[in-house]
């Protein structure tokens, strides 16, 4: 999958900080993880929308715990390191 620069994101309506970088495949993430953890849908039914031949590679791949509790150890573990949790999505 080829990565798209900030110019060509933003032309797309996505804006991303300048020096990352964006690609397509980055939605997959996304898109799976909003489906099984925010709108509840059942996994299996998200595999056949990514088109994944098993459903371990839904779940194993592309979703990922996204509970209050792993939001919250993952921003105690930034706040040790120094990092603004703020800027982190």
């Amino acid at each position: 999958m080829h990565q798209r620069n900030a110019s060509e994101c933003e032309k797309a309506g996505i804006r991303i900080k300048d020096g990352q970088r964006f690609g397509l495949h980055n939605l997959r993430h996304s898109l799976s993880n909003w489906l099984v953890n925010k709108a509840k849908i059942e996994p299996k039914i998200v595999q056949g929308i990514l088109r994944d031949s098993k459903i371990q590679t839904t779940l194993d791949l592309y979703t990922q715990e996204d509970s209050d509790e792993t939001r919250a150890a993952q921003g105690e573990y930034l706040m040790a390191l120094g990092v603004d949790t703020n800027t982190v999505q």
